[in-house]
């Protein structure tokens, strides 16, 4: 008597199926990558955008400080700033010239003879 022929008939392809699992695998794992990095992609320039309004604003006010700086130092804006405190202040006082006293740079006690000195420091012997 003869064996079963269709033994071997139905058994169940291992190996293909494994080879695309992988397939799928390889394929499902390169499109989040991708969509990660493009996420990536985007997250760093929303930032590189509110970095670059961030320094607008700053150039922004420091060329209002600077014209701000121009017009309270000129001429007239100093004027106008002395008058307003001289008149709050009560003005400015006068210094009588006998009030000043000078000083001068101190006069030398005695001039000293060479024979007197001696030296302190690296004497030779």
């Amino acid at each position: 008597m003869s064996g079963n022929r269709r033994r071997h008939a139905n058994v169940v392809p291992l190996a293909s199926i494994l080879m695309w699992i992988l397939v799928c695998a390889f394929v499902g794992a390169a499109g989040l990558g991708y969509v990660s990095l493009k996420n990536q992609l985007h997250t760093g320039a929303d930032e590189i955008k509110k970095l670059e309004r961030s320094i607008d604003q700053i150039s922004t006010r420091i060329t209002v400080v600077k014209g701000e700086i121009q017009k309270l130092s000129s001429v007239d804006a100093l004027k106008k700033r002395y008058d307003s405190d001289k008149n709050r202040l009560g003005g400015l006082v006068e210094i009588p010239p006998d009030a000043i006293v000078w000083v001068d740079r101190p006069v030398p006690v005695a001039s000293f003879d060479s024979d007197d000195l001696q030296q302190t420091a690296h004497t030779t012997r």
